[in-house]
């Protein structure tokens, strides 16, 4: 009787989220799923027409490219970022001088919404009054010259990536919380054995934090997959195609080309991308915890 009354209480407390999760994701998914295989604007009605949105899309030029920019900033958010955020932990935890102020500099960038921080690089990069002008007026360099970053297809890419690279602090944060986990005594055994910094940081700290890691190279990868705001801010995914993603394809096809039914295509398209993503990383990192679980034995 007492379990009973247990579960009970138990479904109780779990229902509303389990409605809330259905309305606020199940329903949404399940409409583009269907809607994907339909011919279907802002103003008819779903109407089936089978593989016709898939073969749209996979027969548009733009489509690939926005899966190949896609995958290449997951690959350059889920490693580098990661990487300067674990470097930034193992800085802050030792303490140095001034750590606080470089822990609050580092940090106050994450407070900033996406798109401010978009719209304030493009003001800082404008080649009329930013500071690359103030730059090239202070070294006495030809004004004529002052490269638009975001307006040339060259350089266009990879100065949208840089506009990220703090909010690496997010993982550094993640870090230091699982550091500090960390028990203590086992740096103490390894120092009264003759272990120096480096050695602490490779042979305990990080093998003890891969899993955290993985976490990390998740949240990254399925927050790229994802990106929107900062793209349309500062390139709107130009110029041309240089910086155009799945999220700004998805945009574009729904606002500009008025046809539901293909983007809705391009959404089941992205959400299986997160989707193998995430299982590519999680097999990968349990592959290495089976690895240190032999090691012990």
């Amino acid at each position: 009787m007492m379990v009973k009354k247990k579960n009970l209480w138990i479904t109780l407390f779990v229902m509303p989220c389990m409605v809330l999760f259905c309305i606020v994701y199940a329903v949404p998914i399940v409409t583009v799923l269907f809607t994907s295989f339909c011919d279907y604007t802002i103003t008819t009605k779903p109407a089936f027409s089978g593989l016709k949105n898939f073969q749209l899309i996979f027969g548009d030029k733009d489509f690939l490219i926005s899966i190949k920019n896609t995958l290449v900033w997951v690959a350059l958010q889920s490693t580098f970022h990661v990487m300067l955020g674990l470097l930034m932990a193992l800085v802050l935890r030792r303490k140095p001088k001034g750590w606080k102020f470089v822990r609050t500099a580092y940090m106050i960038p994450n407070i900033i919404p996406t798109a401010a921080t978009g719209v304030m690089f493009t003001l800082l990069l404008n080649p009329s009054f930013g500071i690359l002008k103030s730059m090239y007026g202070v070294f006495g360099l030809d004004m004529s010259k002052i490269p638009n970053l975001f307006g040339n297809s060259k350089f266009a890419f990879w100065t949208v990536t840089c506009t990220w690279i703090f909010y690496s602090a997010f993982n550094t944060i993640i870090f230091l919380a699982e550091m500090g986990a960390i028990d203590t005594s086992i740096y103490e055994a390894a120092r009264v054995d003759g272990a120096k910094p480096w050695q602490l940081d490779r042979y305990i700290t990080l093998p003890l934090m891969k899993n955290v890691v993985g976490t990390c190279v998740v949240l990254a990868s399925v927050a790229m997959v994802s990106q929107f705001d900062i793209i349309y801010v500062t390139t709107k995914g130009g110029p041309g195609t240089a910086t155009l993603n799945l999220p700004i394809y998805l945009y574009k096809t729904a606002t500009l080309e008025n046809n539901y039914g293909k983007a809705n295509a391009v959404g089941v398209v992205q959400i299986l991308v997160g989707l193998v993503l995430v299982v590519l990383i999680q097999g990968l990192f349990a592959m290495g915890k089976e690895k240190i679980k032999k090691e012990v034995k």
